[in-house]
């Protein structure tokens, strides 16, 4: 009993060291972007969020390096910047993380003014909408307008 003991300790030595003449070296871990602080990647990478996170304030993301080479293959997603690309490495090698699968929509004018009198979020004012009948030229009262950027 006492010689099989000493055999297994043996080959337990002889494995654990075994491992230790290796080559390869251990993976780096992942370097942390975005959240609160506003961490951002070194060159050549860019903050990937993970898919339908960059509505999220404050999101942590992962850096990853930005492809060089992209296939052609169409397979449309849509970019945290707001931008369709033809596949994700598109958008990766243009720095861009992914909002959703698909092509983006394009936004729908938000109404302004009128007899609501609504505003307009901040960065944008009310223009009159050319696509409705109401011109206030042409003295048409309470016309609805449109958010456009300043």
């Amino acid at each position: 009993m006492k010689r099989l003991f000493t055999l297994l300790v043996y080959f337990s030595l002889v494995t654990l060291l075994a491992g230790c003449d290796r080559e390869t070296p251990p993976k780096p871990s992942e370097t942390i972007c975005g959240t609160i602080r506003g961490l951002s990647c070194p060159e050549g990478q860019y903050c990937d969020y993970g898919i339908g996170q960059c509505k999220v304030p404050d999101t942590q993301g992962v850096c990853k390096t930005k492809p060089t080479v992209c296939t052609r293959e169409f397979d449309p997603v849509c970019g945290c910047d707001g931008k369709t690309y033809g596949n994700a490495c598109e958008a990766a090698a243009a720095g861009v993380s992914i909002d959703h699968k698909g092509e983006c929509q394009k936004n729908e004018p938000v109404a302004c003014g009128g007899i609501t009198g609504a505003q307009c979020p901040d960065g944008q004012v009310c223009v009159d909408d050319p696509s409705d009948n109401c011109d206030p030229t042409q003295g048409g009262a309470d016309c609805p307008g449109i958010c456009k950027a300043k």
